[in-house]
């Protein structure tokens, strides 16, 4: 038996020009997760993109990595910075016609220890910021007729984990915003 080495980094497929001429919006886009990997794809695939995050020096790193992307800093738990960015890239580019929503927050708690604060940071961030962006973006999209709003969610909107009570309310709530707004 031979020992297996490091597992092989996989290869991103080449993009096929899917949003040529289209602009995305990705929020909670710093660093390497989710978020920035969404941003590689949708410029991939041909798109302009802007990216925003609450961590400014994240952000404006992760701009610089991907090339070519507008950076908006923003906290999705407030509406003016919120309205601020679909405004930034509506001025920047004519139009949006993506939005991808990826800002969520996370935390371990058991439900009978949580605070107040804790449960309402991870539904202010996941959930509510969830909504000012999916209702920002609808104040564009619907007047022109056309667009997609993308809204991260989570298997645990479905099931139960241990210590995640907030966490899974907000994605739960998420999944129920998104069928709503359809």
């Amino acid at each position: 038996m031979t020992p297996a080495g490091p597992p092989a980094v996989p290869v991103e497929p080449e993009g096929h020009g899917l949003l040529t001429g289209k602009v995305a919006v990705v929020t909670a886009a710093a660093g390497t997760g989710i978020g920035s990997a969404t941003a590689r794809r949708l410029l991939a695939e041909g798109a302009e993109v802007v990216v925003s995050d609450a961590h400014e020096r994240r952000l404006a790193e992760t701009a610089e990595a991907l090339g070519g992307v507008v950076a908006v800093p923003c906290d999705v738990t407030d509406g003016e910075p919120v309205e601020a960015l679909f405004a930034a890239a509506v001025s920047h580019h004519g139009r949006i016609d993506v939005v991808v929503n990826n800002a969520g927050l996370g935390g371990t708690a058991d439900l009978v220890d949580m605070s107040d604060e804790q449960w309402h940071r991870v539904v202010d961030v996941t959930l509510t910021g969830t909504m000012r962006c999916t209702r920002a973006a609808l104040r564009r999209l619907c007047p022109q007729g056309s667009g997609v709003v993308v809204n991260n969610a989570s298997v645990l909107g479905w099931r139960a984990q241990a210590g995640q009570a907030h966490y899974a309310a907000a994605k739960a709530g998420v999944m129920a915003l998104t069928r709503s707004a359809a």
